[in-house]
């Protein structure tokens, strides 16, 4: 069955339940929902205009840390004007592109709390991202295929571990025929690919953890990307587009103001 959809992972915080930031801790993962031909005619060229706009040229790759931290290439966001303008053109982005966000974020302190041996943040969102995409396609012959970011052999090894269980066993929700027949492979791509679509979900994937750990109040991204999760009709993305673990955070966070 042909491609028709491509899905960019992406993900923030650290996966390790033995060494938790406490001030940032949390793991979250999003996957950007891309038809293929929008992406390859219509997203990708979108992308490129402002890396052609502030550096001429599009061997640039958007990285949400270096942008927040004025890091190499970003220094000239130093420049205040420069930078209002620049996060002014990032924003507006997100916002204009036609694309649709599935993500799931663990507290990690709240998850150690409820379970004596929590399971591992790359299984848990993993696993909800792939069950919503089967959700999301449900009814189409839509397919599409998981793209990320390459990352160590061995956290590649990881999150390919999980994706295979899910693809040959199913779980307590799905079978393996109903993951198989909406989901094709999970490929990873090197960062020097300047795979747009990674980009992407790294831009998105910070604010969504921001959520996770109540710090998104008034923070403009978050407001953004909070209209891309896939969404029940009446708008509610709650357990749809976006799954907050354990239930301490979701109870927490779910009416919280934005």
């Amino acid at each position: 069955m042909t491609i028709t959809h491509f899905v960019f992972l992406d993900e923030s915080g650290d996966h390790s339940m033995q060494h938790i930031d406490r001030q940032f801790p949390v793991f979250a993962l999003a996957a950007s929902i891309f038809e293929v031909n929008y992406y390859l005619d219509i997203a990708n060229p979108m992308i490129d205009r402002i890396k052609y706009r502030y550096w001429g040229h599009r061997n640039i790759i958007f990285h949400s840390v270096d942008i927040r931290k004025e890091k190499g290439v970003f220094n000239i966001l130093r420049d205040s004007k420069k930078r209002d303008l620049f996060m002014g053109n990032i924003n507006e982005l997100i916002q204009n592109l036609d694309f649709k966000v599935i993500a799931s974020g663990i507290n990690k302190i709240d998850h150690l709390n409820q379970y004596i041996t929590p399971d591992s943040p790359y299984d848990l969102t993993l696993e909800f991202i792939m069950e919503r995409l089967y959700y999301y396609f449900k009814n189409t012959n839509y397919r599409c295929m998981l793209i990320a970011e390459a990352r160590g052999e061995k956290e590649n090894r990881e999150l390919y571990r999980v994706f295979k269980k899910l693809m040959e066993n199913g779980n307590e929700n799905l079978t393996a025929a109903e993951f198989q027949r909406h989901i094709s492979d999970l490929k990873f791509y090197p960062k020097e690919n300047n795979e747009n679509g990674n980009q992407i979900s790294d831009l998105i994937v910070y604010p969504i953890a921001r959520k996770i750990i109540s710090r998104a109040a008034g923070y403009e991204p978050y407001l953004i990307v909070k209209k891309k999760f896939y969404s029940r009709k009446n708008g509610d993305f709650w357990g749809y587009g976006l799954k907050a673990f354990p239930h301490r955070t979701l109870a927490r966070i779910k009416n919280e103001p934005d």
